[in-house]
């Protein structure tokens, strides 16, 4: 009897390189499309003024809503612990610079109220966030 060799398909595992090649690429399109801003704890519309200077990092950010909402250093506080919040912060460094954001449509007499409570807890340095004009 002759024995003719039969075919027999090879069985191919997957290859491992291209599911990377494909995963590192969708990787790199959603970081490149994807916006990688930071983005605020609380929406505020800023007031304009007509000149500035910008400040260096390393501050502490306070951001008043227009419903008279705080936001310190993206942590909602009510404003019986905003004082107090304060001098915490300003404990190890009584120089550093405060940023203040404030709705444009919030009364004066708060910005006033707020400043003062700043100047309370040993804070000197203030400085009002705007946009330009």
């Amino acid at each position: 009897m002759v024995e003719i060799a039969r075919y027999r398909p090879t069985i191919r595992e997957p290859g491992l390189i291209p599911m990377i090649n494909v995963v590192l690429l969708l990787l790199v399109f959603f970081l490149v499309s994807g916006s990688v801003e930071k983005f605020e704890a609380l929406s505020v519309d800023l007031p304009s003024a007509k000149n500035g200077k910008m400040l260096s990092d390393g501050q502490v950010v306070v951001i008043i809503g227009a419903q008279r909402e705080i936001v310190v250093n993206d942590d909602f506080v009510t404003t019986q612990d905003f004082q107090q919040t304060i001098e915490e912060l300003l404990k190890d460094n009584p120089r550093k610079i405060i940023s203040l954001k404030a709705d444009q449509s919030l009364p004066a007499t708060v910005m006033i109220s707020i400043m003062n409570q700043i100047k309370e807890a040993g804070g000197t340095n203030i400085s009002l966030i705007t946009t330009p004009f």
